[in-house]
């Protein structure tokens, strides 16, 4: 049985829809639906409290194995790119499109993780989690390293395209497999709505998570 039959045969166990189980863990609806499939694999927080409400036992996945392998198959994408751009370049084919946006379309996003000034995990309550906690985010992919990694936050019960801001942006070194964005911009009064986080590769080609993230910020709220 995959990871995603399972999530499926417990979750239905339970009486739970695909909506009713993506509001107790704090993600939307189409990712669980992509979990059941297989065509993604929840992590971190997610995948925590996945476990809590549908009763199953897994493990954390191995983010540096994966990684390594990002990066081989990254290596091993440009390695059989420049031979195909060196027939293209004869023909007069656009590097940018022969050869980018392949590579960037084996990326995803593996786990994203909030910490605090002593670098200790911050953990969501009730599946919000407190800005006022947190001193920086940790954003980790696979495959080749994107142009920049965004982070977006939008205010609660607006859920629109025009309400949602563009908090922070940072562009990693080449071959990176993760970054570290600082939390500063979530700590303003009243604030209280979901973020989420985009892997920016250009030319048009975004990875973006499949989870909004609930925050609010209050430094008056026990730790």
């Amino acid at each position: 049985m995959t990871l995603g039959e399972q999530i499926k045969h417990n979750r239905e166990g339970r009486n739970l829809s695909q909506e009713e189980l993506a509001e107790r863990i704090g993600v939307s609806r189409q990712a669980v639906s992509k979990w059941e499939s297989d065509r993604a694999v929840p992590t971190g927080t997610n995948r925590r409290t996945l476990c809590q409400v549908l009763d199953l036992d897994l493990p954390e996945p191995d983010a540096p194995k994966v990684a390594r392998r990002g990066r081989l198959l990254c290596i091993a994408g440009w390695g059989a790119a420049a031979i195909l751009l060196a027939a293209l370049l004869w023909r007069g084919v656009w590097f940018h499109r022969v050869i980018q946006m392949p590579a960037a379309a084996d990326a995803s996003l593996l786990s994203i993780h909030f910490y605090d000034e002593k670098q200790d995990e911050v953990f969501p309550e009730a599946l919000w989690y407190n800005a006022a906690q947190m001193e920086s985010i940790l954003i980790q992919w696979t495959g080749c390293t994107p142009e920049a990694v965004k982070m977006f936050y939008t205010p609660s019960g607006t859920e629109t395209m025009e309400k949602t801001e563009l908090l922070a942006i940072k562009a990693p070194a080449d071959g990176e497999m993760a970054l570290l964005l600082s939390a500063r911009p979530l700590k303003k009064e009243a604030l209280s709505g979901h973020v989420y986080f985009e892997l920016d590769f250009g030319g048009g080609h975004v990875v973006s998570t499949d989870d909004l993230y609930n925050v609010f910020y209050n430094p008056d709220a026990p730790e």
